[in-house]
């Protein structure tokens, strides 16, 4: 059964925004609240949240921040950890539709109704996007619900392994082209399955991801990703990959064919029997 969250309005939650802007956590340690008089929930019917649930969340929340030392600024690697700790417990006790994951406005409720302490901990002096949720791609904590859902897999011994596969900066190229490729949790998991087998020590991993995302992007309108299976889909991402990587190998360089074709059999050595194997 899922849950319809509140939803806070763009005025109120703009206003809110702006007044907690300057503030810290330690601040808006006590400026958190489980209901606000403006918030709405969506007309369409179905269970509303409770506010017991709401604590719930809240508290789970603040005990992962606490792990990677809150209300004390974060350094790289614990933001890192909160993050991915973050992705899987949004997702697993939410119980929220991608639907109504969607709105901006029940992720502005969170940050600045329910969280906003943890919000500031994470973002100091955030920008609007990082609270309002006027961009998903950057929101505090709608970016990893969204993260976690797209990568997901019941039948896997660890559903959200697949969260480790790329970092945020490589991950958020794949989710900001969500429109193009149709949001397609079945595509994203197949990009993944298929980036874990490359070695790409020595290349720029991220200008790689850009030019395959955009190869892929062409291919968009001529192929229904969602009607091939697994394995042929890992095989069409597998040469639009490897297409991808001879490319980079060949731009500005100069080195031979036959070069090439040893360094871009470096990057898919046993590339072929590895995705094969996770496919079945």
């Amino acid at each position: 059964m899922t849950l319809l969250y509140p939803r806070l309005l763009r005025h109120r939650a703009k206003l809110l925004a702006a007044e907690y802007k300057e503030r810290g956590a330690l601040d808006l340690n006590n400026s958190w609240a489980l209901t606000d008089e403006t918030a709405v929930f969506v007309a369409t019917g179905g269970t509303r949240v409770e506010p017991e649930k709401l604590q719930v969340l809240r508290d789970m929340v603040v005990d992962l921040a606490k792990e990677s030392g809150f209300p004390q600024l974060p350094d790289a690697k614990q933001k890192t950890a909160f993050d991915l700790r973050l992705a899987v417990a949004l997702h697993r006790e939410m119980r929220i539709s991608p639907a109504e994951a969607a709105s901006g406005d029940v992720w502005a409720f969170l940050a600045l109704i329910v969280l906003p302490d943890v919000a500031h901990w994470r973002y100091p002096k955030p920008p609007g996007d990082r609270v309002l949720a006027s961009d998903l791609t950057r929101h505090v904590f709608g970016r990893m619900w969204w993260r976690a859902q797209l990568v997901y897999a019941p039948t896997d011994a660890d559903p959200y392994a697949a969260l480790h596969v790329l970092g945020e900066a490589a991950f958020d190229q794949i989710y900001a082209r969500r429109a193009a490729l149709g949001g397609s949790p079945h595509l994203i998991k197949s990009i993944l399955r298929v980036w874990k087998q490359m070695n790409l020590a020595g290349l720029p991993e991220r200008d790689i991801l850009r030019d395959f995302l955009k190869r892929l992007l062409r291919l968009a309108p001529f192929v229904v990703f969602e009607a091939l299976d697994e394995y042929a889909l890992d095989e069409e991402l597998l040469e639009i990959a490897r297409e991808t990587v001879v490319g980079h190998l060949s731009a500005g360089q100069s080195l031979s064919a036959s070069e090439i074709d040893a360094r871009a059999a470096l990057v898919f050595a046993m590339q072929a029997s590895a995705v094969a194997t996770a496919s079945r």
